[in-house]
C-alpha cells in the first residue's frame, strides 16, 4: 500500500498507519511503538511485540508433492519465516516450486543444486475474512461442477487441471487458518467448518476424479449423476440451513443424510465400476457439517 508523507509543523513529516493494522494490534491513540530504521526501510512494531525469525530445515528424499505441500503448509501456518529445504533428487525442487505457488506470501529466494530457501515475504494478510471465506465456498462449488463433466465423459479435463483448482483453495484454505490464529478460541473454532469442508470435500472430490480417470471407465448412468447433483445440492442447502435454528438445522441435516447414504448404499449393491466410485459420494454426504452437527457425523 501506498501513502503520502505530511508536513507537521516546520520540520516534520508525518504518514498515517493502517487502520486494519491498528485495529489488529489493539493500538490507539497515545500508545507507544518501535520503530527500527532498515536502511531502505522503516519498519514499525508494536512496542514489546518484535517477533523472533522461525527458522525451518527439512529434507525430502523424494519428488512426492502430497507429502511436500502437507508439510510445506504446515511449517507455513505454523509461522515459518524461513525455510531451508534440500534434498539429494532435483526433481524434489519442481514439486517445492509449484506448492510455493499456492502458498500466500511465500517465494523461493535463493536455489543451488541440493536445496532452496523459502522465505515469507508477506508477514501480515489484511483480506476480508468472509471473502476469503466466500472465494472457498466457490472453488468447492466449481470442484463439484468439475467433477460432474468428468463423470459424464467429458475430455477437456486432465488431472493437471483438478490439481490447480484443488491448489487455489488451499492457498486460500491455508491464509484462512494464518489469520483464525488470531481470533478468539470460541471464534475461530466457530469459523473453522469452512475450512473442514473444503480441505475434507476437495480431496473426496479429488480422488473420485483419480479414481475414474485412471481406470479409464466410461460415463456414469443418469442415476449415478442425480445421486451426485442431490450431493452437491446438500453441500449448498446444508451452508444455507446453518443461518437457520439450530433444531431446524439438526433436522435437515439427520433428515438429508440418511437418505443420501440409503441412496449410496442402493448403487453399492448392485456391484461394478461405479460401486467403486459411490464411497466417495458417501464420505462427501458425511462430511457436510459444522460444530453443531459434528455429534451426528
Amino acid at each position: 500500500m501506498e501513502r503520502s508523507l505530511v508536513k507537521h509543523g516546520e520540520s516534520t513529516l508525518m504518514v498515517s498507519v493502517p487502520a486494519a493494522w491498528v485495529k489488529r494490534h489493539h493500538l490507539g491513540k497515545g500508545d507507544a511503538v518501535d520503530m527500527l530504521d532498515e536502511g531502505e526501510c522503516l519498519v514499525i512494531l508494536r512496542k514489546g511485540n518484535k517477533k523472533a525469525q522461525l527458522k525451518v530445515e527439512i529434507f525430502f528424499e523424494k519428488p512426492d508433492y502430497d507429502e511436500i505441500r502437507a508439510i510445506l503448509c504446515k511449517a507455513y501456518r505454523q509461522g515459518a519465516d524461513e525455510i531451508t529445504v534440500k534434498y539429494d533428487n532435483e526433481e524434489v525442487f519442481s514439486a517445492v516450486h509449484r506448492v510455493v505457488a499456492s502458498i500466500f506470501g511465500y517465494e523461493i529466494t535463493d536455489s543451488k543444486k541440493g536445496m532452496c530457501v523459502i522465505k515469507n515475504l508477506v508477514k501480515e494478510f489484511d483480506f476480508d475474512k468472509d471473502t476469503v471465506f466466500r472465494k472457498i465456498i466457490q472453488i468447492t462449488d466449481t470442484m463439484f461442477n468439475l467433477t460432474r463433466e468428468v463423470l459424464q465423459g467429458h475430455t477437456g479435463h486432465t488431472l493437471d487441471k483438478v490439481h490447480l483448482l484443488r491448489d487455489e483453495g488451499w492457498k486460500f484454505r491455508d491464509a484462512s487458518y494464518a489469520m483464525l490464529k488470531r481470533e478468539t478460541i470460541e471464534k475461530a473454532f466457530g469459523d473453522a467448518f469452512i475450512l473442514h469442508i473444503y480441505e475434507q470435500n476437495s480431496t473426496y472430490l479429488n480422488w473420485l476424479i483419480e479414481r475414474f480417470m485412471e481406470n479409464k471407465m466410461k460415463p456414469v448412468s443418469s442415476n449415478f449423476i442425480k445421486l451426485f447433483d442431490k450431493v452437491h445440492e446438500y453441500f449448498r442447502n446444508a451452508l444455507i440451513m446453518m443461518k437457520k435454528k439450530d433444531r431446524e438445522y439438526l433436522l435437515f441435516i439427520m433428515e438429508n443424510r440418511r437418505k443420501l447414504l440409503e441412496q449410496c448404499e442402493a448403487i453399492s449393491a448392485k456391484g461394478g465400476n461405479e460401486a467403486k466410485l459411490v464411497p466417495y459420494l458417501a464420505m462427501l454426504v458425511q462430511n457436510i457439517h459444522n460444530p453443531k452437527s459434528v455429534l451426528i457425523a
